[in-house]
């Protein structure tokens, strides 16, 4: 069974306020930072070997893009394409924060290159997430789910690698998703409207066009 994830801020309790998609972002981060935490947590009590080492975080950055992507596909239902470009964009931002903060103080390794590494390799797994069709009904998140343990292959040890897709696609993903699910829809149901950016504003993409949705984001996020 996957590790249930302990109660974190999923609603907004002022809904008259008006929310920018960068705040709904900040919250969907948190929660992803936690649920791929539960999910190392759970996968070493079902005796994976994820050590406290650059693999650990390796795990968790594969993890974390295969939760921003599904974010991204809840966000593209309940958000305009403008404000899913901001959304989106802000949510790798913090979680690559994130990542480099607690990588670098616990393995003493350069902040901002470990940002920069995480928003390349969101960037270099966009292109294949972006093939993949995504639905919110039963089985149609099979594929980013297969994807992901595909992903993790290269970061789990040897002696896991013919166990980690079953893990991931039985256990861990479709309780993460569900909650992301959640989240996104408790958030977005209790913001008294939602802040959507200026025409003119020109918001840095990470996302390459996806199937059937005619919206220009080709461009990847720049590492600033």
């Amino acid at each position: 069974m996957s590790t249930p994830l302990r109660r974190t801020k999923s609603r907004f309790f002022n809904k008259d306020r008006a929310r920018d998609p960068a705040t709904l972002a900040s919250v969907a981060a948190f929660t992803a930072w936690r649920l791929g935490l539960a999910t190392i947590k759970q996968m070493r009590s079902a005796h994976f070997e994820i050590e406290a080492s650059p693999q650990y975080f390796e795990v968790l950055g594969e993890y974390l893009v295969f939760l921003i992507q599904v974010a991204d596909r809840l966000a593209l239902a309940r958000l305009s394409l403008p404000e899913r470009r901001v959304f989106t964009v802000s949510m790798v931002r913090r979680l690559a924060e994130l990542l480099a903060e607690n990588q670098s103080r616990l393995l003493g390794e350069g902040h901002e290159d470990i940002r920069s590494r995480f928003i390349e390799l969101f960037n270099n797994r966009a292109d294949d997430y972006a093939q993949l069709d995504y639905g919110e009904g039963e089985g149609q998140d099979y594929a980013f789910m297969r994807l992901a343990s595909v992903a993790l292959l290269a970061a789990v040890a040897a002696q896991d690698r013919a166990w980690v897709a079953d893990q991931v696609m039985t256990f861990e993903a479709p309780a993460a998703v569900t909650t992301l699910r959640k989240v996104l829809d408790n958030l977005v149901g209790t913001a008294g409207s939602i802040i959507a950016p200026p025409d003119e504003e020109a918001v840095d993409g990470p996302l390459p066009e996806m199937p059937g949705v005619a919206a220009p984001l080709d461009d990847p996020i720049p590492p600033e």
